[in-house]
């Protein structure tokens, strides 16, 4: 007996549990980007009001404790990329970068690799832009966030059987 099917033979049946489970998390983390983004661009004012003020009183510590010149450098770098224009452009950024990763996933999930292509891209821009804005404290966490994004992307690279061309 011979058993026929109707899917043509090089797409994949099903969505694999791994895959379905990091496009949740990608759900997840761009959703939460995209809101605080939003948030940070409509709030920049007040962040860069509060940012000042904390910056002065921890600009006064490190004086008084004679701190290394990275403590200092740190410190200067928070004082210029914490204006509310660098907080706005910023946010626009993350923003850009979270519609770049969740519009990926959601093409993954319907199991289109251009999705891949396109995640890797909001990581990109992610990671990149922090540091062509000079930002030493950006660049800092781009890295990092960066490292998960990596991570992210070999998960997704390793799903790659699961998804239509």
């Amino acid at each position: 007996m011979e058993i026929v099917s109707s899917m043509p033979p090089d797409s994949p049946r099903v969505r694999g549990a791994f895959l379905t489970v990091i496009c949740i998390l990608t759900f997840i983390g761009s959703g939460w980007g995209i809101i605080k983004s939003i948030t940070r661009y409509a709030g920049a004012d007040t962040i860069a009001a509060l940012a000042s003020e904390a910056i002065k009183d921890a600009g006064a510590n490190v004086e008084e404790q004679n701190a290394r010149s990275f403590a200092k450098l740190l410190m200067n770098s928070a004082a210029e990329s914490l204006n509310a224009d660098n907080i706005r452009k910023s946010a626009i950024f993350e923003f850009l970068s979270n519609i770049l990763t969740l519009g990926g996933a959601i093409l993954m999930w319907n199991r289109k690799k251009i999705g891949f292509y396109m995640y890797i891209a909001g990581i990109l821009v992610l990671i990149a832009v922090p540091f062509a804005m000079g930002r030493l404290l950006g660049a800092i966490g781009a890295s990092f966030i960066g490292f998960i994004g990596v991570v992210f992307i070999v998960m997704y690279a390793v799903n790659l059987k699961y998804m239509n061309k």
